[in-house]
């Protein structure tokens, strides 16, 4: 079993695995530093608070809470109504039966259902670690 990061160093590493060790090596190093350099201008090329990728995933899930009734249970807890299917959503908690919620850690398609239901905002309810700004602090040289 692989993961995409080895099956991708795989793939890019084939013509220099017959390279000596010192060489290949050197080689990794190049094409990672490119790599990340090549991440770190899209990052400055960003323009929306959330990352690219993110803000897409945001705007996707808040067309999909469109056609979602909300019923209310209590205070922070919600019946989302999605057709036939119901989804239980805790703002307090961050969660959502359909797990999405709390596995992203950004606010699945019912938990935005919810929030435009109460005219909230969802600012206080995605990760931290999505934000343009901790983005570029994941390139930065350090000190």
């Amino acid at each position: 079993m692989t993961s995409n990061i080895a099956e991708s160093l795989n793939a890019v590493t084939r013509d220099a695995r017959e390279l000596p060790i010192v060489e290949l090596l050197e080689y990794m190093r190049i094409l990672l530093e490119r790599w990340t350099n090549k991440k770190l201008l899209k990052a400055n090329g960003t323009f929306t608070y959330l990352g690219k990728k993110y803000n897409k995933e945001l705007e996707d899930n808040m067309t999909l809470s469109q056609k979602l009734r909300v019923r209310v249970s209590i205070d922070h807890i919600h019946t989302v109504i999605d057709g036939v299917k119901r989804y239980i959503v805790c703002l307090e908690n961050k969660r959502c039966s359909c797990g999405q919620f709390q596995l992203d850690e950004l606010p699945c398609a019912h938990a935005l259902a919810v929030l435009r239901h109460r005219n909230a905002s969802y600012e206080n309810y995605y990760s931290p670690y999505y934000t343009r700004e901790r983005l570029l602090h994941t390139y930065e040289i350090p000190a």
